[in-house]
């Protein structure tokens, strides 16, 4: 569980901030104009990680080919935008967004996770788009390099 506290709070009474961490869990501290900042124990933020870390590994040696299939089937239920992407696509985002899941416990950072899981629904949306060809058939090439205008400059 967590708390929300202001960043002033904070500053003008850290003990009581830090007994509320140590009471309620992690401390979220709310900044104006910036992003909010998360106080957290480390000792119970490392055990964390690495519980989750080996899941992932022991996922990660399991996974079979058909074992993927199941998951590559189940994920549905979790990213209904998935059913959208081709097949071959499944398989590749559940293989890179395991991948990135491993070696981002292993070393602390999973950000870039949520950027993978943004990027591979973003190609869901596009396979979606009826203004899209899949298979490239309505794109036309150009004989001669046409110069574009930076998108700034087209106002």
């Amino acid at each position: 569980m967590s708390v929300t506290a202001k960043w002033s709070d904070f500053l003008r009474d850290p003990n009581r901030i830090v007994e509320e961490m140590e009471a309620n869990g992690d401390v979220i501290l709310v900044r104006r104009s910036a992003p909010s900042v998360r106080l957290s124990n480390a000792e119970v933020s490392a055990a964390s990680n690495d519980t989750l870390s080996a899941i992932m590994q022991l996922l990660a040696v399991t996974l079979d080919d058909e074992m993927l299939d199941r998951m590559v089937d189940r994920l549905a239920l979790v990213f209904p935008w998935i059913e959208l992407l081709p097949g071959a696509s499944r398989v590749e985002f559940v293989g890179e967004f395991l991948s990135l899941a491993r070696g981002g416990l292993a070393v602390g950072r999973v950000d870039r996770l949520g950027t993978t899981l943004e990027a591979w629904k973003e190609t869901a949306r596009a396979y979606a788009d009826p203004q899209i060809s899949v298979d490239g058939s309505d794109l036309h090439y150009l004989e001669t390099p046409e110069p574009t205008p930076a998108p700034e400059a087209r106002g």
